[in-house]
C-alpha cells in the first residue's frame, strides 16, 4: 500500500474558510514535506502493525491531503491531515485514520461484525477502530498512553478499555473478535 501525499490550495482554502481561518500555503507545503518524511521513515511499520493487529489487508493505494486548518485534526475520507508537528500525535493520527480506511476497504468483510455492536453510529464505527488503534500504538510506541485527542470518543474508549486485554491476547483479528464477543455479551 502506498500513500500519495498531495496539497490542494482550493481544498485548504475551503476548509480554512469554513472555520474562519486564513490559509497558510507556505505552512501547508512545509507540512507536506514533513509528512512525507515521517511516512517514509514509519509507514512500513505502521501498515505492518495495523494489518497484523486487525488481520485485514489494505487493497489499494491512498491519497492523503494536507491542510493548514480545518475543524478536525484529520478525516479518513478523503484522507486529510491538518498541520501537526508533534510526531507522537502524528503517529496516532495516521494509525487512527488508516484503520478507518482499512475497514472501509474491507467493508464487505467488516460490516456484519460492526452491525452486531450496540450503539450509535460513531460508537459502532469507532469501537473496532480504537481496539486496533490501541494495540498498534502500544506496539509502535514503547511509552504509549492513550492520548486525549478526540474528546467526543471518551464513551467509546471506556468500553474499549474494558475488553482490550481480551482483544490484545486474541489472535484471529478484529472481525472474528467482534462476532464472537457481540454474540456473548453486549458490545
Amino acid at each position: 500500500m502506498k500513500i500519495n501525499f498531495e496539497y490542494s490550495s482550493a481544498y485548504d482554502l475551503m476548509l480554512s474558510e469554513m472555520i474562519g481561518n486564513e490559509t497558510n500555503i507556505k505552512k501547508s507545503q512545509d507540512f507536506l514535506n514533513l509528512v512525507r518524511n515521517f511516512w517514509n521513515s514509519n509507514g512500513n511499520k505502521i501498515v505492518k502493525e495495523i494489518e497484523k493487529a486487525s488481520k485485514l489487508k489494505f487493497n489499494r493505494n491512498i491519497d492523503c491531503f494536507v491542510v493548514s486548518s480545518m475543524l478536525y485534526e484529520s478525516i479518513s475520507h478523503p484522507f486529510t491531515i491538518k498541520f501537526e508537528k508533534d510526531k507522537e500525535k502524528l503517529l496516532a493520527i495516521f494509525v487512527h485514520e488508516l484503520i478507518h480506511i482499512l475497514m472501509s476497504q474491507n467493508f464487505k468483510n467488516v460490516v456484519k461484525a460492526v452491525n452486531l455492536i450496540n450503539g450509535d453510529y460513531d460508537y459502532k464505527i469507532h469501537f473496532p477502530v480504537l481496539l486496533v488503534e490501541r494495540r498498534v500504538l502500544e506496539k509502535l510506541h514503547k511509552n504509549y498512553k492513550k492520548q486525549k485527542r478526540v474528546e467526543d470518543l471518551d464513551y467509546v474508549w471506556r468500553d474499549v478499555n474494558k475488553v482490550y486485554l481480551e482483544f490484545h491476547n486474541y489472535s484471529k483479528g478484529i472481525v472474528p473478535f467482534l462476532k464472537e464477543n457481540a454474540a456473548n455479551r453486549q458490545l
